[in-house]
């Protein structure tokens, strides 16, 4: 046998092996799957949604407290290298205001012990629990936190998340629990009226802003990209960008960059920073593409007095603030008032020298934009998506499509409120959706907003009556019926009943 012969089939023994070895491991793989315990209810076992149930949770009112209560019972066990993070939120799911509460640890035995030596002060108010392999775990958890006036409209949340050492990874979250509320009980019907918005036939011109802080070297303008923080600082003006430019129903007219330097130094020399770095921020966006077909403007705006004057008023904890703020205020030039705060407040600007003028120098960003009209249909898309594209008309359309649903009704009402919240429309509407909640102090908040009108003088009327004033009450209501408003009739029959009763 030659050579060749020889390395021919020696190559094909060890093919052969290999294709031995890789057909049992298949097989032993494949018997491992069959003997793996199953979860009931799942033929896989979900290794990041978690198997558990929730056996109940409520969320009340309590002594000016919201009591939260949950009860879970866990099943599926924890691999040996993670834990099941659950975090309960009350969040309010169109403001997005929420509350935190403290987290649920699920660990494995191992989990346990590196939560033990590494993570207990990073959490110190979590519970930790232990998952024995093969028992179901009962938790019981009772928070209490301040009542807030948002909280009516928050719902109780569960963010599930899973942990390997310290490194969390978000796993969806699940809808626990809202307030319940009962209907106020009336000794007569109420009519408040709103009005809808008309048409708008005007161009919807949108903006979408932002702020970033890049960093450049001393009394240097030209931008590094890998420098310090500025590939976060840049990826932040490039998802602005597409955020619009990806939309298919707006067109971009134009995007405008102001860019400003902190108070020390010249401000004639702060003054020619501050216009080099914002033109240079404008040709690095067009070079790299990010505003490519955009119209852009740069321009540099010196020091930022004005980010820093709301600093001093509102940090408390800068040294010699109140010196700072007397200096800051005075009517000297910029270079003086420099010069001042050094000598007179040594350690009030050391501090805002160290942590304030940093932010101070930052690239304020505004992408300008026309929205196209929409369709009812197309309205109930954009409401989930980007409702801000929306005007009033079309929320109220959209609103009004769900008239017999309240819940429903409520949600786009109130979110027309918090993308407009100084319209008079809209203010007027949430005044009445406060007064058939028989709260008179949140409707006048919103009424205070309301333009002179009738329909204002109506609700006003049952403003007064909520508070206990029916002679104040008549006379509104009536001064609106003279006005035109329908409702007011009806109003007035039902003050009648009221004083007969009486």
């Amino acid at each position: 046998m030659s050579i060749l012969e020889k390395k021919y089939m020696k190559r094909q023994s060890r093919t052969l092996l290999c294709g031995l070895w890789m057909l049992c491991l298949l097989v032993l793989s494949q018997s491992a799957r069959a003997i793996e315990p199953k979860v009931k209810g799942d033929d896989k076992k979900p290794v990041f949604d978690y198997v558990m149930n929730i056996d109940r949770s409520t969320l009340a009112v309590v002594d000016s407290n919201v009591v939260v209560s949950i009860q879970i019972t866990a099943i599926q066990d924890v691999p040996a290298s993670q834990s099941v993070v659950l975090k309960p939120v009350l969040v309010d799911t169109i403001t997005m205001r929420q509350v935190e509460l403290p987290m649920i640890f699920i660990n494995s035995r191992n989990q346990q012990i590196f939560f033990d030596r590494n993570l207990k002060y990073e959490y110190p108010d979590a519970l930790t629990f232990r998952k024995k392999r093969g028992e179901n775990l009962a938790i019981d958890y009772v928070r209490t936190i301040k009542y807030e006036k948002w909280m009516d409209y928050a719902v109780l949340k569960l963010k599930k998340q899973s942990c390997a050492c310290s490194n969390m990874k978000s796993r969806g979250d699940l809808l626990l629990a809202a307030f319940e509320r009962e209907e106020p009980v009336l000794e007569i019907n109420l009519y408040p009226v709103y009005i809808v918005p008309p048409a708008d036939n005007n161009i919807k011109v949108r903006e979408e802003k932002g702020s970033a802080l890049l960093c450049f070297e001393l009394n240097k303008w030209d931008i590094k990209p890998n420098y310090m923080t500025n590939p976060t600082e840049l990826q932040k003006i490039h998802n602005s960008v597409n955020l619009v430019r990806n939309d298919s129903n707006v067109t971009i007219r134009q995007m405008t960059i102001e860019g400003y330097a902190s108070p020390e130094g010249t401000e004639s020399h702060n003054l020619m920073l501050s216009e080099r770095r914002t033109e240079a921020l404008k040709n690095y966006l067009d070079m790299s593409n990010i505003t490519h077909g955009i119209s852009v403007e740069a321009d540099g705006r010196g020091e930022n007095w004005v980010g820093l004057m709301k600093q001093l008023n509102d940090n408390k904890a800068i040294p010699q603030r109140n010196r700072l703020l007397d200096i800051a205020n005075s009517f000297f030039t910029p270079d003086e008032k420099e010069r001042q705060m050094r000598r007179d407040a040594p350690e009030g600007y050391a501090y805002i020298l160290k942590y304030i003028y940093p932010a101070l120098r930052c690239t304020n960003y505004t992408v300008t934009y026309t929205v196209r009209p929409f369709t009812l249909e197309e309205s109930e898309k954009v409401f989930e998506t980007r409702p801000i594209n929306l005007n009033l008309n079309e929320i109220y359309r959209l609103a009004e499509k769900y008239a017999d649903d309240k819940v429903k009704y409520n949600t786009i009402i109130r979110k027309g409120s918090v993308l407009y919240p100084d319209d008079s429309y809209i203010n007027l509407t949430m005044a009445t959706l406060a007064l058939k909640r028989a709260d008179p102090e949140e409707a006048m908040e919103y009424l205070q907003k309301v333009k002179e009108s009738p329909e204002k003088t109506m609700n006003l009327g049952l403003v007064a009556y909520l508070k206990g004033d029916l002679p104040k009450a008549i006379e509104l209501v009536e001064q609106a019926r003279q006005q035109g408003v329908k409702q007011a009739e009806e109003q007035l029959k039902e003050f009648e009943k009221l004083k007969k009763n009486k």
